[in-house]
């Protein structure tokens, strides 16, 4: 396989061979055979698989199946990083001992001509913004150009100590950025291999650097503007290579120097679904071997049994205390507490296969979680919720929190139907509301009512995202009947007949009638966004008139001061200001713009 670095033709008609195979689903035989075509054009680039691979592909491999870093890793990395800057400062030691002998040589200009001049202006502000050592060639070069010194060399900076821990967080940020990696293409099935002269750049946010915590402790507790100047010493010593800069908003990528950081190689988990398990088990029973004849073990097994027959016969034997398994030779009985916990050792069993890097343990999950627990916990008895209800003690209840259903519907092991009682309780425990004033509402009254919401509310919804939406509606309908109630002073009907399905017309004074309601309501949350939309429309044209407006006017004040010709304004005008502009520009200078 080619040591070389491979170039971006060649890389990409990699990716094209790589995306056809998957996608035809080679087998590998015919992978093998593809591969031998491709190597015999483009030179050997591919490995084949299975056990057609060579002993010489083996030897040249140029892939990582699985790149990561662990602990050992970063303090290798360390290491290396501190010997590779003890030598790069001891060579900048000496490199500025010749920066300072060749400054002493510089001559100041006393007599020169323009052109000379002009290169010299040149070099001392375009090249400004390099490196040292790029700037200093620059100088050199110049010198030799006009035979004598009038710009002096840089110093090189050296690498200093706090140089250590932002390369130490970087490390830290890499091996992050790694682990997301490999998850995602676990995930979505594809493979994590990479090339290793094609490694996953590192990405580097300056802020979010300057601001790194570990357990809400500054880890740098620096600005943006020096993590920026540390990232460009890295740059400069040759630690950081291959920097990318896109724009502002977008961080910026680079790799390490693979002398210092080496990307180890991994053996990704064999990935299993409930469809295909192991059919062996790690922790399963292993019964001694017994050479015994088939014969004398049948006879035995009929005879223990008869033995076993008669001591129950004669009452010797307890209810659960002996096994029917007992009665086979070189067997034991499997108890139920063993067979309850076979499936947490296996795995177990199986987390310990993982590497160190991917054993992570969910917190959290299942329906022993905090969270389901807390939620679940809130379902109530019908006949006690009533009874409650009926004390009054939910007239000033506060209905469960928008982003925490969100959260219980995101996170929490809830089936839908849970999710739909939970909140049909906190709707009736809402309405309660309604009655706070109203001493005269009994437990049956309250009953009648919960067993009538349970079969209409939230009916038809199977999703729990749509349950919440209608959650709202709900809501909107009992506020507005509590406020009506309340302006009117007019006393709401039983519990029972309040939520009567059949009262559906407005006349009738009862839940389902408020429909209408409901509608109109939505009808002015709809008319009210399209105001306000109207509204940041006009205000963002009104900004950018009057931002055109005062641009023209600056531009012709320059004009006016001789700093722009005519045809500059004019220009000017029609590139960056609407057309409407043009003519007012020729309107106020006349025919002086067309000079």
């Amino acid at each position: 396989m080619a040591q070389n670095k491979l170039d971006a033709i060649t890389q990409y008609t990699i990716k094209i061979f790589k995306d056809t195979a998957q996608r035809k689903k080679y087998s590998d035989a015919q992978y093998n055979k593809a591969v031998e075509e491709f190597n015999s054009t483009h030179g050997l680039l591919l490995l084949k698989r299975g056990a057609e691979q060579t002993q010489a592909n083996a030897t040249s491999y140029n892939y990582i199946n699985f790149p990561y870093l662990n602990r050992e890793g970063m303090k290798s990395a360390m290491d290396k990083y501190r010997r590779y800057v003890y030598e790069y400062n001891t060579e900048v030691q000496k490199e500025n001992k010749e920066i300072t002998r060749y400054n002493k040589a510089v001559e100041l200009p006393k007599c020169i001509e323009l052109r000379d001049l002009k290169k010299i202006t040149q070099v001392y502000e375009n090249k400004q913004g390099l490196f040292a050592r790029e700037y200093n060639k620059a100088v050199e070069a110049l010198s030799k150009e006009l035979q004598v010194s009038y710009l002096p060399k840089k110093r090189i900076q050296k690498v200093k100590y706090t140089s250590e821990l932002v390369f130490n967080v970087l490390v830290g940020f890499y091996i992050s950025q790694l682990k997301s990696r490999n998850t995602y293409l676990q995930a979505v099935g594809r493979p994590t291999r990479v090339l290793k002269n094609d490694l996953p750049k590192l990405k580097i946010d300056n802020r979010k650097l300057a601001t790194h915590t570990i357990l809400g402790i500054p880890r740098l507790d620096f600005c943006k503007k020096t993590a920026q100047n540390h990232i460009k010493r890295l740059r400069e010593a040759g630690v950081l290579i291959n920097y990318h800069y896109t724009n502002q908003y977008k961080p910026i990528s680079v790799h390490f120097n693979t002398t210092i950081v080496q990307v180890l190689e991994g053996k990704s988990p064999k990935k299993q679904n409930s469809q295909n398990q192991l059919v062996t088990r790690e922790c399963e029973k292993k019964l001694p071997y017994n050479s015994d004849s088939s014969i004398y073990i049948k006879r035995k097994e009929i005879k223990d049994y008869e033995n076993f027959i008669a001591r129950e016969k004669c009452g010797l034997e307890s209810k659960g205390s002996v096994c029917p398994a007992d009665g086979y030779k070189n067997t034991t009985e499997i108890s139920t507490a063993k067979r309850q916990t076979r499936a947490r050792e296996h795995r177990s069993m199986m987390r310990k296969l993982l590497p160190d890097f991917l054993q992570t343990t969910p917190e959290n999950s299942g329906t022993s979680s905090v969270l389901t627990r807390n939620f679940l916990s809130k379902l109530m008895d019908d006949r006690e919720l009533a009874q409650e209800l009926t004390t009054g003690k939910y007239n000033s209840y506060t209905g469960l929190s928008y982003h925490y259903l969100r959260k219980i519907e995101q996170y929490g092991n809830v089936s839908t139907d849970e999710f739909r009682a939970v909140l049909i309780q906190d709707v009736i425990k809402s309405s309660a509301k309604i009655w706070k004033h109203h001493s005269s509402v009994h437990v049956g009254s309250w009953k009648n009512a919960i067993n009538e919401l349970n079969e209409v509310l939230f009916s038809g919804i199977t999703q729990k995202e749509t349950l919440i939406e209608k959650l709202k509606e709900y809501r909107f309908k009992l506020e507005f009947a509590r406020k009506w109630f309340l302006k009117h002073n007019h006393n709401a009907l039983y519990p029972s007949l309040y939520f009567d399905v059949n009262r559906k017309s407005s006349s009738g004074v009862g839940f389902f009638g408020l429909h209408s309601v409901w509608v109109s309501h939505q009808k002015y949350k709809s008319k009210k966004s399209q105001e306000q939309n109207a509204s940041r429309r006009n205000e963002s044209a009104r900004v950018r008139k009057a931002s055109a407006k005062r641009r023209l006017d600056n531009a012709i004040r320059a004009y006016r001061k001789g700093k722009y010709t005519a045809k500059q304004l004019y220009d000017y005008v029609q590139d960056n200001l609407p057309y409407e502009y043009v003519t007012e520009l020729t309107n106020t200078l006349g025919n002086t713009m067309t000079a």
